[in-house]
């Protein structure tokens, strides 16, 4: 008797924690997306979760970062396979990196910063909650966390 394996194919994304001097969270709306998110983005063939973030933040806000630490890895499961999240802690904006914040508009429609208990689950997409919560507990508890959702 022979068993047929299916092997799940993924995708993978990082994103960052970036906050202001209020301890306010940068949440950015992508135009290809319904609702908002961290910064960051896919992470290309061949490229590194941290690479694939620096270059995200540089592309769709201007932001030249140093990446910090691994706060989450979330494993989202759906009908189509699986999607992981990479998501790295950032430096807190200085007011003067706030203002020179560029959007890439083919991209991105606008940025704001939320305070952490305001997150409105109406806004997020409800897959991530879990995840930015869980990065929010990390960051405070220095502590990575593993988060595994499925939809």
């Amino acid at each position: 008797m022979s068993t047929t394996e299916t092997h799940t194919r993924i995708g993978a994304s990082a994103a960052a924690i970036v906050t202001d001097e209020q301890g306010r969270v940068l949440i950015v709306n992508p135009i290809h997306k319904p609702r908002w998110n961290l910064p960051g983005g896919r992470i290309n063939s061949g490229e590194l979760p941290r690479a694939a973030l620096a270059r995200e933040l540089g592309e769709e806000l201007g932001l030249k970062l140093p990446i910090g630490e691994l706060l989450v890895h979330a494993y989202v499961e759906n009908d189509g396979g699986g999607h992981a999240y990479y998501v790295f802690d950032a430096p807190t904006l200085t007011p003067e990196q706030q203002a020179a914040i560029r959007l890439q508009e083919d991209e991105l429609s606008d940025f704001r910063f939320v305070r952490p208990e305001e997150l409105d689950p109406a806004l997020i997409p409800p897959h991530a909650l879990a995840a930015w919560r869980a990065t929010l507990v990390a960051r405070r508890e220095k502590r990575a966390q593993f988060v595994e959702v499925v939809l």
